[in-house]
C-alpha cells in the first residue's frame, strides 16, 4: 500500500473518467441520434428513476465506508477494516433487495402513473434487478477508495464503458426497425450487463487487495463489535444519503413536471419531450464535461481528508482542499471558455438533427463553475463529519430549483431558460453556504490568484486564439471536424503556456504527480 496518495490517485481516476467519459460521451451522441430528440426524451424519463435508486442505495454508503476504512488504514487496523466490509454487505443488501422488489413489481404503476409514459415500462423492468448488483460493487468501490487505490475502480469504469457501448450499438442495430420504446430498453440493458461486468472486476482486485493488506498491514487499535459498526455506518450514512438522494430526486421530480409545464406554456406533449431531450441529454452532458475532473477529485478528497482529519494534520488538510479547488478551476474555466464563445458550432457538428442545443449550452455554461465547486466541496465536508450541514443546505438548493422549476417553465417566454436560470443560481447559492461552513471549520484561505484570476486570463488568451484560429480556417472551407480540432488544440497549448508563464502551481504539480509520490 506505499506509494498511494490524494494527487495520485486523482491522476489515476481522473485518467480513467477521460477514457471512461470519452467514450460514453461518443456514445452519447450517437445513442441521441439514433433514438431521436423524442426517444432521447423517454430515456431521460427513465434514467432519473434508475440514478435514484442507486442514489439510495450506495451514496451515503460507499462515502462512509471510505471515510472509515481510510481512518482505520491511517491507524494500521486492517481487522476493523474487513469487518467494516463485512457489515456493509449484510446491510446494503438488505436495503438493495427490498428495492428491487418495490420497483419490479410496480414498473406499470411507475411509468403509467408517475412518468405518464407507458413506453418507459420495459426499460424499468429490465434495470430494477441490476440494482442489487451495482449495490455491491459500490460497497468494494468505497473499500477501495478508502484504501486509496484507484486502479480497481479505474478498470472496471473503462471494460464497464467499453462493454455496454459494444453490447448496446451491436443490438440496436440488430433490432434497428424496432418501436421507440423498446430501442430505449436496449440502452438500459445495455447499461444493466456493464454493470454486472463492473462487479465481477471488482472481485478479482479485491482477492489481490486482500493479500496486500495481510502483508503490509498490522491489527493496531482496538476492534470495534459488529454492532457498533452497523450504528456507526447507518447513522452516519443517513445524511450523506438524503443530501445527495436530493440531486438525484430533482433529477426524477425534473421528469415528472418539467414535460407536463411545458406543455402548459403552450407546446405539445411531443415537442415538450424534444426540448426535455435537447436539454437534458445532449446540452447539460456536453455543458458538464469537466465534471470528469471534479468527479475524480470528490472521490479521491473525501478519504485524503479524512485520513489526514484523524490524524490531526490540519495543515495537509488545508493542502488537499487548495489542491481540489485549484485543479477544479484549472479545467473548469478553459472548458467554459470553449462552451461560450462556439455553442453552436460544437452542437451543430455533434447534434446535426436537433438545432437549438448550442442555445442551452452557452445558458447552462454560464453557471458550470458553480456546480464542479459545490461537488467538491460537499466532498470535503462529508470527508470532514459534516454531513448534516451538507443535508441543511441541499434541501435549501432543492426547495429553489423545484419552485423555478414550476413557476417558470410555464412562462411561454422563458420556458426551459427559467429553469436553467434557477439552478444555476441554486448552485451558487449552496457553494457560498458550503464553502462557509468549509472555511470556518479548517480555516482554509480564499486562494483567489490561484484559484480565478490566473486561469480565467490563461482562458480568455485561449478563447481569442480559438475564436481567430476558426474565423480564418473557416474562410479556407476546411472540413469543420478538422476546423474545430485545430483550433481548440491551439488554444489548449496557449492556455498551458499562459498558465505557466503566470507560474499557476498546479501545471507544476501535473508532472510531479505523474513522475513521483505527492
Amino acid at each position: 500500500m506505499h506509494g498511494r496518495s490524494f494527487i495520485r490517485g486523482a491522476f489515476i481516476l481522473t485518467i480513467a473518467h477521460v477514457i471512461d467519459r470519452s467514450i460514453g460521451f461518443v456514445f452519447r451522441i450517437i445513442l441521441s441520434n439514433i433514438l431521436g430528440s423524442e426517444g432521447t426524451g423517454i430515456y431521460q424519463l427513465v434514467l432519473p428513476i434508475y440514478f435514484v435508486s442507486i442514489t439510495f442505495l450506495t451514496s451515503g454508503t460507499m462515502s462512509v465506508i471510505s471515510r472509515f476504512i481510510s481512518e482505520e488504514r491511517a491507524k494500521g487496523n486492517k481487522k476493523n477494516m474487513f469487518k467494516i466490509l463485512k457489515i456493509s454487505f449484510i446491510l446494503v443488501l438488505i436495503v438493495a433487495f427490498s428495492v428491487f422488489a418495490i420497483i419490479f413489481l410496480n414498473a406499470w404503476f411507475i411509468a403509467e402513473k408517475l412518468l405518464h409514459e407507458p413506453r418507459t415500462h420495459l426499460s424499468i423492468l429490465i434495470f430494477a434487478p441490476v440494482l442489487v448488483i451495482v449495490t455491491s460493487s459500490s460497497v468494494f468501490k468505497g473499500f477501495f477508495q478508502g484504501a486509496i487505490n484507484m486502479v480497481p475502480a479505474s478498470i472496471s469504469e473503462i471494460v464497464e464503458q467499453i462493454v455496454r457501448v459494444s453490447l448496446t450499438l451491436y443490438l440496436l442495430k440488430l433490432f434497428s426497425g424496432a418501436k421507440l420504446e423498446y430501442l430505449v430498453a436496449i440502452a438500459i440493458f445495455g447499461i444493466s450487463v456493464g454493470e454486472i461486468v463492473s462487479f465481477l472486476m471488482y472481485i478479482f482486485f479485491y482477492k489481490r487487495e486482500v493479500k496486500i493488506i495481510e502483508r503490509e498491514m498490522p491489527y493496531d487499535g482496538k476492534e470495534w463489535s459488529s454492532i457498533y459498526i452497523a450504528k456507526l455506518l447507518v447513522f452516519t450514512s443517513i445524511p450523506i444519503t438524503f443530501s445527495k438522494l436530493i440531486v438525484n430526486a430533482l433529477d426524477l421530480v425534473e421528469s415528472l413536471l418539467i414535460p407536463s409545464r411545458l406543455v402548459t406554456s403552450g407546446v405539445s406533449h411531443r415537442e415538450a419531450m424534444s426540448e426535455f431531450g435537447k436539454l437534458f441529454g445532449m446540452a447539460i452532458p456536453l455543458a458538464y464535461m469537466p465534471a470528469v475532473i471534479t468527479s475524480s477529485l470528490s472521490t479521491t478528497v473525501l478519504p485524503a481528508v479524512s485520513e489526514a482529519a484523524a490524524l490531526k494534520k490540519w495543515k495537509a488538510v488545508r493542502l488537499r482542499i487548495n489542491q481540489a479547488i485549484g485543479y477544479t478551476t484549472l479545467v473548469a474555466f478553459p472548458a467554459i471558455t470553449l462552451f461560450l464563445i462556439i455553442p453552436d458550432e460544437i452542437s451543430r457538428l455533434l447534434y446535426p438533427s436537433s438545432p437549438g442545443v448550442g442555445d442551452f449550452v452557452r445558458v447552462v455554461s454560464y453557471g458550470s463553475i458553480f456546480a464542479f465547486l459545490e461537488t467538491v466541496v460537499a466532498s470535503i465536508l462529508h470527508g470532514l463529519g459534516r454531513q448534516k450541514v451538507v443535508l441543511r443546505n441541499s434541501l435549501i438548493w432543492l426547495v429553489v430549483c423545484i419552485t423555478g422549476m414550476y413557476y417558470l417553465t410555464s412562462i411561454p417566454s422563458l420556458r426551459l431558460f427559467g429553469y436553467v436560470y434557477t439552478f444555476i443560481f441554486a448552485d451558487a447559492l449552496i457553494l457560498v453556504l458550503n464553502f462557509l461552513d468549509l472555511r470556518k471549520l479548517t480555516r482554509v484561505e480564499i486562494d483567489l490568484s490561484n484559484w480565478v484570476i490566473k486561469p480565467l486570463f490563461a482562458s480568455l488568451a485561449m478563447g481569442v486564439t480559438v475564436l481567430i484560429t476558426h474565423s480564418k480556417l473557416l474562410a479556407t472551407n476546411v472540413n469543420m471536424w478538422i476546423n474545430l480540432s485545430l483550433s481548440v488544440l491551439l488554444g489548449i497549448i496557449v492556455y498551458f503556456s499562459v498558465a505557466q508563464f503566470l507560474r499557476l502551481p498546479y501545471i507544476e504539480d501535473l508532472r510531479k504527480m505523474i513522475l513521483r509520490k505527492n
